[in-house]
This record gives structure tokens, C-alpha cells and sequence, in this order.
């Protein structure tokens, strides 16, 4: 199968002249379009035709047609036959240039001993664009009117904006003279796509505002890239660079929580204690995120609870306190542009049994139980953010505590407010 293209070399000055590239489609191969600068002192423009090596050849013709839309025909625009350079290269550089319009091309092939091959004769169509040089002046996040945006300020909404030249609408169509223009983040590790264009600037071409996803946005350093059909884009420099990043390195969370244990399984407590549900509780969580990214913060947390246990029995009571420690691995994911965020935590840590005491009428009390023994945790909270600092966070842990003479199982519902440092 034969495919072909058309790469156009132009050198733009500042008032870029206009390059010329093709962009095929055929059924018998397929089609590529470039541009680049090139020969800054003749500013030539030079179009170069290409396709597949056909084997053992003593030439092609090369036979280019370019449609007539008042007659509807299409009529001769290049016919060559290739010399001994051009078809060991399997391309040609087409001159005069041709202008922007539909054409169509036949490469017919000759064999060794000159006789014409029509059973491998290729066919197709391609299209010429006229060729301008995009030229970015300026990007910028509208809200900070900066080169930089934010992925953890609660006001990101994902929109960039370029100012510039020749800055078109991507999807002009096939029939447009200046073809379409592409537009993404590149870096060294990846490029990213906007999501839709909010407005253009169809009249002097000069702004285009768009639309990121946020889910997209990766930290690091870019170059916005306006490219059009041809493959001409702008200069990478200062004008083009861009940089998405966190405001914070780090963040560092501080809640405290209104904390009520509910022991699920160990008849312990329930017959000594007589229930299992303990309301006079709280709790105060520390999160600490030094690692993150668009797809989540990864940490450490620390959480502590301190519980009142206390109960009256016929002729005595009891009464002491429970206290739970852990440190554990955290991962948040931000949701709804970071506002509402979802939290995993599992980690392990002490259960301490404090001073747990009989009392018996006329001052007699049992010596007091003091335990201090293994336990893990894991949880799920959801906090949502009502401003940049204050949150409020609602969320569960399991607790398992592993004591010689019982293994005690709790859920530990909890609700609260926070802060981020």
C-alpha cells in the first residue's frame, strides 16, 4: 500500500507569511501533514511528496490534480517522472508550489525493464492548507491573572487562557483554508487536552479561553502549544510557559471530634459494665500530607481518644477510663474541586485500660486496672471544606484490641470540625 504526504518548510517572521502543507485521504494510505521553519535568509517554502517504496522500480509517475469547484472537474496541476535519486527516496519536491486547495494524485510505477505496472497503481485525494505560524504572547489562570494555577485552591475551576496570533478555531473543518488548529499542555512527560473551549476570538484570532478538567492536571512545568494542521506551533519560551502546582507543599490537619464507641463483640464490658454503647467520648486527629498529587495526598495520621466508662450495680459501681492511640498510613482523595474530600486511614497502635475500679459502700474500692495493650485501627471519613482552612468531618474506625483476656472489638462513629494549617 502506498501513503503519501505533503511536508511544507517555512520560515516565519514575526508577521509569519503563510506555509503551505497537504493533509490527504485515501483508501489506498494514509496521510500526514507537517511543517516546520526552515532557511531563515530565502524564507522558502518547499513542499516534498512522499510515499512507500514499491520494491524493485526503474521510476514513478507522479500525477497530481486539482479540483474545480465551478466546474466540478479536476484538472492537471503537477505531472512528473522521477529520476534515479528520487526513486531510491520515494519522493519528490513539487515545484511550483501548490496552492491551498482539493487534490487528488495518481503514482503510477515502471518496472525494471520499463514496462508500466497498473496493477500497482495508486490512487487518492489530499487537501492543502494555507499555513500560519500560531504565536502565543501570554497564558494565564483568569482568576490570578498568573502563569500558574493552583490544584489545591478551593476557587481552581480549571480554566486557562492564551493571548496571541493566528490563534484558530480548532475544529475549522477540512474546507477552511488555514485547516485547524490543535491546543494542549506539553511537557517532558505528557501533554494534556482541554475538555472544551469556553470562547474564541473568531474575528482577530488573538484569545482563546478553555476548559481543563481538573482530574487531568498534573503537577509540573509546560509549554502551551498552539499547533495548526500543517504542524507549525508556537516558540516555547517564557510567553508559553506555564506551571501547575500546589500552593502548599505540605498540609497539616488538626480536628477534634465528638467520639461514641459501640462494642461489638466481648462480653466483658456488657456484663461487668452493663452496656456497650459509650457516649461520653472524644477524639482529636492530626494529619500530616507531605505527599500529593492530582490523584489523591498520601500521610501519616495520628488519632487519640479518651473515653468515660463508669456504671452502678446493686451494693457497688465501676468506673474508669479507656484511651486508644494509633498511628496510621492516610490517603484523601479530593472531590468537587477539593471541597469535599474522602479519607482511608488503617494503622495500628495501644488501647489503654485506666484505673478501673470497684466501689464498694463505706470506702472500699478493688485495686485499680491498668492495661496497656496492642491494637489497629482503620476507618473512612468524609470531610467537606467550608472554607480554604475550616472543615467539618464525619467518619467511622474499627478498632480491634488484642488484651490476654479478651479480644475487644469496637466501631467508633465520629463527628467534628478541623482546621488546616
Amino acid at each position: 500500500m502506498v501513503s503519501k504526504r505533503i511536508l511544507c518548510a517555512a520560515v516565519l517572521f514575526s508577521l509569519v507569511p503563510f506555509a503551505v502543507c497537504a493533509q490527504e485521504a485515501e483508501a489506498a494510505g494514509s496521510a500526514q501533514s507537517s511543517a516546520q521553519s526552515q532557511n531563515a535568509e530565502a524564507n522558502k517554502i518547499v513542499q516534498q511528496f512522499t510515499w512507500e517504496d514499491m520494491g524493485d522500480v526503474l521510476k514513478y509517475e507522479i500525477i497530481i490534480e486539482k479540483y474545480d469547484s465551478k466546474s466540478g472537474n479536476f484538472i492537471p496541476a503537477y505531472r512528473h517522472e522521477t529520476n534515479e535519486e528520487e526513486t531510491y527516496d520515494c519522493a519528490v519536491v513539487i515545484e511550483p508550489q501548490l496552492p491551498p486547495g482539493n487534490y487528488r494524485y495518481t503514482i503510477n510505477v515502471f518496472n525494471i525493464l520499463g514496462g508500466f505496472e497498473e496493477e500497482l497503481t495508486t490512487q487518492g485525494e489530499f487537501v492543502v492548507y494555507k499555513a500560519y505560524r500560531p504565536e502565543i504572547r501570554s497564558v494565564s489562570y483568569p482568576l490570578t491573572m498568573s502563569s500558574n494555577i493552583y490544584l489545591d485552591d478551593l476557587d481552581n475551576d480549571g480554566i486557562i487562557k492564551i493571548e496571541g496570533r493566528n490563534l484558530f478555531t480548532p475544529s475549522s473543518g477540512m474546507d477552511a483554508d488555514e485547516g485547524h488548529t490543535s491546543y494542549f499542555l506539553q511537557s517532558k512527560q505528557r501533554s494534556i487536552f482541554p475538555t472544551e473551549i469556553l470562547s474564541i476570538d473568531e474575528k482577530n484570532n488573538r484569545e482563546v479561553l478553555f476548559q481543563f478538567d481538573m482530574r487531568t492536571l498534573e503537577v509540573g512545568n509546560y509549554n502551551f502549544v498552539a499547533q495548526d494542521s500543517s504542524g507549525l506551533h508556537n516558540e516555547f519560551n517564557n510567553a508559553s510557559a506555564f506551571s501547575i502546582k500546589f500552593k502548599k507543599a505540605i498540609d497539616f490537619d488538626v480536628s477534634a471530634d465528638y467520639l461514641c464507641p459501640i462494642i461489638l463483640h466481648d462480653q466483658t464490658f456488657p456484663d461487668y459494665m452493663g452496656g456497650n454503647v459509650w457516649p461520653l467520648s472524644g477524639q482529636l486527629r492530626i494529619n500530616f500530607f507531605p505527599f500529593k498529587r492530582n490523584w489523591g495526598y498520601m500521610g501519616i495520621n495520628l488519632n487519640v481518644s479518651f473515653t468515660r466508662m463508669f456504671t452502678e450495680k446493686t451494693g457497688y459501681t465501676i468506673d474508669g477510663n479507656l484511651l486508644t492511640g494509633h498511628a496510621r498510613f492516610v490517603y484523601q482523595l479530593p472531590l468537587a474541586r477539593r471541597r469535599f474530600m474522602i479519607e482511608l486511614h488503617a494503622g495500628g497502635g495501644v488501647t489503654y485500660f485506666n484505673n478501673f475500679v470497684f466501689h464498694f459502700p463505706h470506702n472500699l474500692d478493688s485495686d485499680a486496672l491498668n492495661s496497656l495493650d496492642l491494637s489497629f485501627s482503620a476507618g473512612l471519613v468524609g470531610q467537606l471544606y467550608i472554607n480554604k482552612r475550616l472543615f467539618v468531618e464525619l467518619g467511622a474506625d474499627y478498632c480491634l484490641t488484642l488484651n490476654p483476656d479478651t479480644l475487644l472489638g469496637m466501631v467508633m462513629p465520629f463527628a467534628g470540625v478541623g482546621w488546616q494549617f
